[in-house]
This record gives structure tokens, sequence and C-alpha cells, in this order.
């Protein structure tokens, strides 16, 4: 009964967490982290899998539970049937106890709701997914975000990357040791690995893999950082020496690479949010990092001399629609407004950070965004070297980075 109680008390909380997710725009991981705070490492898990699973199929879900209802829902008792589906169709739950639990959580918070609840996820047991989706439901995007990228690359190739889109991603870190050797390390404990094909640093490994346990963490020899991600670092060109700033530079994989990269040149990490700092600092000292000054400063108003620096890397905020693997919550918490407000943000960024870089210098402007608004329309007027825009797949996340040089 104890063990009942408890898988009941998970799902509540994912009910919640939604709630908050879906109607009051908080990011998810915080949320998760708050309302998750005192839960056992497993119930942790299953908090996190019930919350992310149903963002990433949001809209299957939605459209596979609506089929049964008369009217619409409270959000309460709509999450709390998107919990159940979800288990239902994607999670070895056993059905009967997949019904029960919903039912007896929205007996908690709405009893009047319960027996919809029952009759609804019953029509789901016994009922095929439905064949007929949307193609922005298929896709498991809003409808805005799958137009816009249906008229950029054709629908075929957005039904293509949003597969990878719906799949626990691997976790993949910058190994700045023989990697080879670090891998052996790896196989030794019984973890599967396998080297990136895009970074000479890169090793993907199995999702869920506890970090801090994998060899070499005390001392530096990794950080978290998607190949996607690295490819950027790389893509900065400039000789061994000088200053280099990292801009948003939280919470420090990116600052670490240049740093190994660059060994002789001095890195100044800008961050503007004060919470983030003492995780900058702590990650860098973990990496054994020696080079590295930490700025709290603003990127649109850098407390830097004109054509002061050497090199940048502007790591800009954006609207993450690369990553929505790893932050499916972001999909609902920008709209077609919000992101041309970023592009806002990232042109003045831009602009400022080509005002403390010397002539000839170079500068890679990286986005976690696949959205052309956020990519290339960002950087009209500049003389860019290189770009690429990274699709999300199997081996990394969706990304977009450029070269710029300061004529």
């Amino acid at each position: 009964m104890g063990l009942y109680k408890q898988s009941g008390s998970v799902r509540m909380l994912a009910v919640q967490v939604l709630v908050r997710v879906l109607e009051k725009k908080y990011k998810a991981d915080v949320t998760l982290d708050q309302l998750g705070a005192n839960l056992d490492a497993r119930d942790r898990g299953l908090l996190h899998e019930l919350v992310l699973g149903v963002l990433r199929r949001f809209f299957s879900l939605e459209a596979d539970v609506s089929r049964f209802l008369k009217q619409k829902p409270d959000a309460e008792a709509r999450m709390a049937l998107l919990v159940g589906a979800y288990q239902l169709r994607h999670m070895r739950v056993p059905s009967h106890a997949a019904v029960s639990e919903c039912v007896e959580v929205m007996k908690l918070l709405q009893p009047k709701a319960a027996g919809m609840m029952n009759a609804v996820l019953r029509k789901v047991v016994n009922s095929e997914p439905p064949s007929k989706l949307k193609p922005h439901q298929r896709a498991e995007l809003p409808k805005w975000m799958y137009s816009l990228w249906r008229d950029a690359w054709g629908a075929e190739n957005v039904q293509d990357f949003c597969l990878s889109l719906q799949a626990l991603p691997r976790l993949c870190i910058a190994v700045f040791v023989n990697r080879d050797v670090w891998m052996q390390q790896v196989y030794a404990i019984g973890i599967e690995a396998k080297k990136g094909e895009f970074s000479p640093y890169a090793v993907l490994l199995p999702a869920g893999t506890h970090v801090p346990s994998l060899p070499g963490f005390d001392e530096g020899a990794f950080t978290v950082m998607d190949q996607a991600a690295q490819m950027a670092i790389l893509a900065l060109e400039m000789p061994n020496q000088g200053i280099i700033l990292d801009l948003c530079a939280a919470p420090g994989g990116k600052t670490s690479l240049l740093q190994h990269r660059f060994s002789n040149a001095k890195v100044l990490a800008v961050e503007l949010n004060a919470k983030r700092i003492p995780r900058l600092k702590e990650n860098l000292k973990r990496l054994h990092v020696e080079r590295v000054s930490v700025l709290q400063a603003d990127t649109l108003s850098l407390p830097l001399a004109d054509a002061s620096v050497d090199g940048i890397v502007l790591d800009a905020p954006c609207s993450a629609s690369g990553i929505l693997r790893r932050h499916p919550d972001a999909k609902f918490l920008h709209d077609k407004d919000a992101v041309n407000g970023l592009q806002a943000v990232q042109k003045n960024m831009l602009k400022e950070a080509m005002r403390v870089l010397k002539e000839n210098g170079k500068l890679v402007y990286a986005v976690c965004s696949i959205h052309p608004q956020e990519n290339e329309c960002v950087l009209e007027g500049y003389k860019v070297s290189q770009q690429q825009r990274l699709y999300p797949c199997d081996s990394h996340d969706g990304f977009f980075w450029a070269s710029v040089t300061k004529l």
C-alpha cells in the first residue's frame, strides 16, 4: 500500500509540474527540481520520464485522448489524462495500474472528474492510437513552429529530423584527456561508449548515465557538452595567444574547451546572471582551467574598450528550438513573437561583440536554435566565412554556428 501511495504521489507531482510548464510557462528543469526535491532517485527518475515524455509526445497524446472527450477538461484533469495516456502508449506500465493511479490522483484533485478520467483512459486502453494525425501533431510541434520549418526545408525533412526530437537523447561529453584511453576505462566499468564523429573530443554515452561516477570526473577529465556545440568552438580560427571572450559563458563547458584549444590565450568568461556564476566557477575549478577569468557583465554593454580582444565566442540566448529532445518544454515557452524578440537581442549582442573585437579578428556566433530568424537573419551585413545549421539527429542536437570576420 505504501509503494502504491508513493507511485501515486509521483503522478500527482507530474500533473502539477505539467500545469506549471504548460499553463504558467515555467521551465521544466527548474520546476522538476523544486517539486521533486524530496523524492528518492528512483521516483525522481519516474517523475522526469513522465513529465518529459508527455512534453515530447504532447500533440499526439492530446489527439489520442481528445477523441473520447465531450468537452475540454480543465488544466489538472487534462494533464492527468496525458500522464495516463503516456504510460499506456509509451511505458511498460500495466494498463490497470496506469488507469487506477491516475484516477486516484483525480480523486484527490477533483473528485467529480474521477469518473471521466476512468472512462477516457479505459477507452484509450481498448483502442489503437489515432492513425490520422495532422502534420504538426505527427512532428510533435506547435502549428507555428511546424509551418515555419516546413516552409524553410520541406515537410519530409521536418518529419525526418523531428523523429529524433521524440527520443531520449544520449549523453555527449567533451573529453580532455586521451579519448581512447578514457573510453577503455568506461568500457571497464560496463558502460557503452562511442566516439563522436564531428569532434575529436566527443564521446557519446547512454541516456541517463550518472556523470559524477564516470572515470576522471573529479580530476576534470571531461565536461558535458553536445558535439554540435563542440563544433562551434572548433570553428574559431585564430593564433594560440591573445584574449578570447566567451560571452554568455555559464555553465562553462565552452569556456573549458576554448582553454584546452588555446592553451596560451587568456580566456575571459562573461556571464550576466549572478546566480549562474557560482556554478560556472565551480565547473572551471573541477576542470582545472587555470587561465580563465570570470566577469559578471552584460553582453549588451561590455565594460571593454573598442578593438581590445582577439577572438570571441558568442553563445547567444535563444529559443532552444534545436534541443527539444533535451528540453521539450522549449516548444511551449516561446511563440513567433518571442523568437522575433530574441532575434533583436541577438543582433544587439553581436553588434556589441564586434565593437570590442580587433580588426580582422574572428567571432563565432552560436545558438542552439535552428529557426532561420535566429540564424542567417541575425548575420545580415557581416562578413561570414563559414556557417552551418545542424539539424537534430541521434548523434547531436540541432545547432547553428557562423564564423564572422571583423573588417
